[in-house]
């Protein structure tokens, strides 16, 4: 049976929303159709992990998540630990970000991002646990086009990729353009559709790479065309996880995740 996930952020923005307890969101997005979870490393460990409140839920953990400092040389300790986390959780999967750099990266920067995704894909295949990257919508990330993220994939042997559209819209580039060369190595999908404008009622505005305005809107309501970038990917794997994201800064998203759902469940998962 397919998976549709959400991001963990956004169950927090949910139970902020309603002002519920966060037991209480991921009950509330349960009833939706939502059955797994990607969750930032930091909100599983320590004192505040909400481990405990996900696993009572019944949705599962598909994929850890989190920033690791790739572009310093050999710094990778962090990375190590996320998977050692990742194989005695039984969590499959992990999707590491880079540090922003303003300015961007130097061609130093990506030598060492690379040579340090080597040694954390090398070590995590050991224990059966995926690592992705993702490409975000910034020049002051490593990954923020087409060719950028073909590069670092083609460098590293066994990397995956989690395409997000709505990223690649942010940097002006249309995902329908980008995922033909990318399809090949995607292991997730995040759905994060976007429009260019500044409507009213949207509390959180992004400013493009061309400093165009734009928000992000409910799936299949944007111009990221979905449906059509996730028929290329079924080329390549018919069985790919879709993950309902949108940003973590926003403070009203429900609305838009429920006919998010209604739209992924009807028109992408069929």
């Amino acid at each position: 049976m397919k998976k549709l996930g959400i991001n963990f952020e956004n169950v927090l923005t949910i139970s902020q929303e309603f002002n519920i307890d966060v037991l209480s969101a991921l009950y509330k997005v349960k009833n939706l159709g939502i059955t797994s979870l990607d969750v930032k490393y930091e909100r599983l460990i320590g004192e505040n992990s909400y481990y405990k409140d996900i696993i009572s839920s019944g949705l599962t953990i598909e994929s850890l998540w989190g920033f690791c400092p790739f572009n310093d040389k050999d710094n990778v300790r962090k990375a190590l630990e996320m998977v050692d986390f990742a194989y005695g959780k039984k969590i499959k999967e992990i999707m590491f970000l880079s540090d922003f750099i303003s300015g961007g990266y130097s061609s130093e920067d990506i030598s060492n991002v690379k040579k340090n995704l080597r040694r954390v894909v090398k070590y995590a295949s050991a224990f059966g646990v995926k690592i992705n990257i993702e490409n975000v919508g910034s020049l002051d990330y490593p990954f923020n086009d087409e060719l950028a993220t073909l590069d670092v994939l083609k460098s590293v042997k066994g990397l995956g990729l989690v395409f997000d559209g709505g990223n690649f819209l942010l940097n002006d580039v249309k995902p329908i353009d980008a995922i033909n060369s990318l399809a090949p190595f995607v292991y997730r999908y995040h759905l994060k559709d976007r429009i260019y404008g500044k409507p009213n009622g949207e509390d959180f505005i992004e400013i493009t790479t061309s400093n165009k305005e734009s928000f992000v809107t409910a799936v299949g309501d944007g111009e990221c065309d979905c449906l059509a970038v996730l028929n290329v990917i079924k080329q390549y794997s018919n069985n790919i996880p879709l993950v309902i994201e949108f940003p973590a800064t926003e403070t009203k998203i429900y609305d838009k995740l429920t006919k998010s759902t209604m739209y992924v469940l009807t028109e992408m998962m069929v």
